[in-house]
């Protein structure tokens, strides 16, 4: 266990910077566009351990949650997925902001369509946080369900 919760902090903030070069690799509408984005090369690097992120993730919670007694792990489950949905309707309000602040923009180019300012939109800081907080709710609904070891044991 020990082992598993080194290795998703590890993942995490290497996670956690991916997001974060998506914000910083993307050029803000209101500057002169350039050319090209370079932040896909950071994402095609990345995929990999934001998989692993989401694997680890939910795995550590499933392992932790299972020990909880049931009220615990229910409060547990309301409180991720009001989390996740408090994280939601943020990302959207910011989301729906950058975009009207992107077709507005002087950049009449880039006004309408997936750009290189778009990115920030869907890579940013809320959008790991809604992650994280999905990939918890999901271990957490998966430890309701009793596993073939637990199961045995309960017979």
């Amino acid at each position: 266990m020990e082992k598993l919760i080194k290795a998703w902090f590890i993942v995490t903030l290497i996670t956690f910077g991916i997001f974060k070069l998506g914000e910083v690799m993307t050029t803000p509408y209101s500057e002169t566009p350039n050319e090209g984005n370079l932040y896909w090369i950071v994402l095609l690097i990345g995929w990999p351990f934001l998989l692993l992120f989401i694997w680890i993730t939910v795995r550590l919670t499933h392992r932790v949650v299972a020990s909880v007694r049931p009220f615990g792990k229910v409060s547990l489950a309301i409180g991720s997925f009001v989390m996740a949905g408090i994280a939601w309707m943020t990302n959207q309000s910011q989301a729906a902001s950058l975009r009207e602040g992107i077709r507005l923009s002087a950049n009449e180019s880039y006004a309408a369509g997936w750009n290189q300012f778009t990115n920030i939109i869907y890579m940013n800081q809320l959008t790991f946080f809604l992650l994280t907080v999905s990939c918890m709710g999901v271990g957490i609904l998966l430890s309701f369900f009793l596993n073939k070891k637990q199961r045995d044991e309960a017979v």
